[in-house]
């Protein structure tokens, strides 16, 4: 366990380099990154020890009933920012989540991705996020929602 809170950022910046035909389309781009600061609103919400709520499932279940498709994507990273806003889930990891859409997300491409890559890419970074956060545990991190 570290002292240190490492950032999600660094972890997607070595994969845009290691995986750079993957992460060619903005979307997917999004699509992963969406579905990694989903995960965090999720683990952050359920924390025991929350500011404003404690295990909370709300997000959890209106994203289960979202379909993770392009033109879906800015709603569901809006809606995953309000809870964020609303029960005060700020925290180092999520701000670089949010920050790293907002940088790299472009719903306004001309780009067609077959919606299949879309949920895929969304479920990598969903998975992916899990598992940066169980190899980069932290002193004080109360999340045990991993």
């Amino acid at each position: 366990m570290s002292k240190e809170i490492k950032l999600f950022s660094i972890k997607f910046e070595e994969l845009l380099k290691k995986k750079s035909d993957y992460f060619k389309s903005d979307v997917i781009k999004g699509a992963y990154l969406i579905g990694a600061y989903c995960k965090a609103i999720v683990d952050s919400s359920y924390n025991p020890n929350g500011k404003v709520v404690s295990k909370n499932e709300t997000f959890k279940k209106w994203l289960s009933n979202q379909q993770i498709i392009q033109s879906n994507l800015k709603r569901i990273f809006i809606k995953a920012n309000e809870f964020e806003r609303k029960f005060q889930l700020n925290s180092q990891r999520n701000s670089d989540l949010s920050m790293l859409v907002t940088t790299y997300f472009n719903e306004t491409g001309s780009d067609k991705v077959l919606q299949q890559e879309v949920s895929f890419a969304f479920i990598r970074g969903f998975n992916d996020y899990v598992k940066f956060k169980q190899e980069n545990t932290y002193e004080g991190d109360d999340n045990v929602n991993s």
